[in-house]
């Protein structure tokens, strides 16, 4: 879960990077203002890392019905993660091919400035797309991982099954009648319930990773 939260963290740093560089070149042909210049200047979608994702983990038998359906959850999130990333790069390439073929269409009937406007248009709504997905989806996973670090964590611990039962446990005779079993049942009520119980820690784990980041991004 650690090697596959940094991969995620320096995947969000990749397309944060990427994004304002797409908004950057967008600003670059906007002065331009005439009716013979064409913008045919150009960035590459760069290698982005593969957040890691163990394969034998949909196997792995979990007894806390917590953690077994988050962590289904992060396996399917870093499966998803990974393609649009890909996509994102596909998505890309287009932009650039598209800015090509509309260059040469026009040679003989030239419109630099319908061309410059178009360009500007597709750059901006990737950049835009990026930024949206990296603060939504991305965020979302790391969240998630998050989660799942510190509530193992916290029933690994010493009086680790103590915490486990006292936030899973379901046996009859903790409770003083079937409904209050019931609304405490494993569900995705409970899975809700106890993202509350620890989402303080969850925040101070986050805010540290934040922290980090920003350390690594600065060296």
């Amino acid at each position: 879960m650690a090697r596959s939260l940094n991969d995620t963290f320096t995947l969000r740093e990749q397309l944060k990077w990427f994004s304002q560089r797409a908004k950057d070149l967008a600003t670059e042909a906007k002065p331009i203002d005439d009716d013979v210049t064409f913008f045919l200047s150009r960035i590459n979608f760069p290698t982005t890392r593969e957040i890691y994702r163990d394969i034998d983990k949909p196997n792995f038998k979990i007894k806390s019905y917590y953690l077994h359906n988050k962590v289904m959850w992060v396996d399917a999130g870093i499966k998803e993660m990974n393609m649009t990333a890909s996509n994102l790069r596909n998505d890309f390439e287009d932009v650039i091919r598209q800015n090509e073929v509309l260059v040469a269409v026009m040679r003989n009937n030239p419109s630099p400035r319908v061309q410059r406007d178009a360009y500007i248009r597709n750059l901006e709504a990737s950049a835009h797309g990026i930024d949206e997905y990296v603060s939504k989806s991305i965020q979302q996973g790391i969240e998630i991982m998050t989660q799942v670090k510190v509530y193992n964590e916290k029933i690994r611990e010493r009086h680790g099954y103590r915490f486990w039962w006292k936030q899973e446990g379901t046996k009859f005779k903790y409770f003083r009648n079937k409904a209050d079993q019931k609304a405490f049942a494993r569900n995705l009520d409970s899975l809700d319930r106890i993202d509350k119980i620890i989402q303080e820690e969850v925040e101070s784990a986050l805010n540290k990773a934040e922290e980090r980041s920003k350390k690594l991004a600065q060296n």
